[in-house]
């Protein structure tokens, strides 16, 4: 979100840099469950998450470099408001996974957030869409299609890790 606003040249740096900071992770997850002889909840699950929330921060890496590649530079607020509900989403998810030691019941309902984050996203992404469609400037609108697709592949992402988190809370509930 802050990316996108600052327009600042090594935005795109960042998102791949914390996208490798991800997939390290991720790795030294999939070690462990290999190495520990009881995990907190089953070993399918954990590894399925890390996956999803993989997808998650690929999804956001590729959105960076469609807006890099294309050298798009925004000229409405519905950018602004995608990407303030991507954050928003995750945000929502960070703290069911923060609460899934803590609070059963917070953790479900923040991952449910997550979800209804996509569906305020795709709100967005269609006002967006009608409004672009106005415009005269085929350019634009070639740009601007495709970084709204990528960012709403962000969302569906958001919601798929939310729907497994929301799964697993089920079953160790």
């Amino acid at each position: 979100e802050a990316w996108l606003a600052t327009g600042a040249s090594e935005r795109c740096q960042i998102v791949r840099d914390l996208e490798h900071q991800a997939d390290e992770q991720k790795i030294d997850l999939q070690k462990k469950l290999v190495d520990s002889f009881v995990t907190p909840m089953d070993r399918e699950d954990l590894y399925d998450l890390s996956v999803r929330l993989d997808e998650v921060i690929n999804a956001a890496k590729n959105a960076a470099r469609e807006v890099e590649a294309l050298n798009f530079c925004p000229r409405d607020d519905r950018l602004g408001q995608m990407a303030q509900t991507l954050t928003e989403g995750t945000r929502c998810l960070h703290n069911a996974f923060y609460n899934l030691s803590i609070n059963l019941n917070e953790a479900a309902e923040q991952a449910k957030l997550a979800r209804k984050s996509e569906t305020r996203f795709e709100k967005i992404y269609r006002q967006g869409m009608r409004e672009l469609f106005e415009l005269n400037d085929f350019k634009t609108i070639l740009r601007t299609v495709e970084v709204y697709r990528a960012m709403i592949n962000t969302a569906h992402c958001i919601d798929i890790v939310a729907e497994k988190l929301h799964h697993t809370i089920v079953k160790i509930s």
